[in-house]
């Protein structure tokens, strides 16, 4: 269940960072998406929704059974903390998404024992590394806007990089086992 969803989820984001990059990113509307990455309420909306799928992984430190209530109480005074204190919050919550996507989906993949994960191992790593770079630099997300919005060559890596995602994804979904 949490496979189909992971990688369905990773065919839904691959999905709408193409799209967004291919046809809406312009350079007549720039100055509107360039002020998104510094947007607190869907940031802090996206910081909410990340923080809420990082509680499985503190599951060595706390049972998440037995501390389930108390961990989604801690995430909510979090993305408070983080919507009135932290810049550039929906560029660090882009980036947590991205990051938390590429290390589920991988450990799925490689649990799953299917054809096909190397392949995807690369390509995780690409998008966790842009999740991390964007993490430590958010104000990068800007900059790849501005360059996407008027460099042909940019927007094509970075569509490039959303179909290979995708690609990736289906891939790994449609499960063809190791032979």
């Amino acid at each position: 269940m949490l496979f189909n969803f992971l990688f369905a989820g990773n065919i839904l984001l691959s999905v709408l960072v193409t799209v967004f990059f291919l046809l809406i990113l312009r350079k007549d509307n720039l100055p509107f998406w360039e002020k998104l990455p510094r947007e607190r309420i869907s940031g802090g909306i996206l910081g909410f929704l990340a923080l809420l799928a990082f509680i499985p992984n503190v599951e060595p430190m706390f049972p998440v059974e037995k501390y389930l209530g108390i961990l989604v109480f801690l995430a909510i005074v979090l993305a408070v903390l983080c919507y009135l204190y932290a810049d550039h919050l929906f560029a660090r919550a882009f980036a947590g998404i991205l990051i938390l996507c590429a290390h589920a989906s991988l450990a799925e993949s490689y649990a799953a024992n299917i054809s096909f994960t190397s392949f995807f191992a690369v390509v995780a790593l690409l998008y966790g590394s842009c999740g991390i770079v964007t993490a430590a630099k958010p104000y990068y997300l800007r900059e790849l806007f501005r360059k996407c919005a008027g460099n042909v060559y940019w927007k094509s890596a970075v569509v490039l990089l959303g179909t290979v995602w995708l690609i990736a994804s289906v891939l790994v979904l449609i499960r063809i086992p190791v032979k």
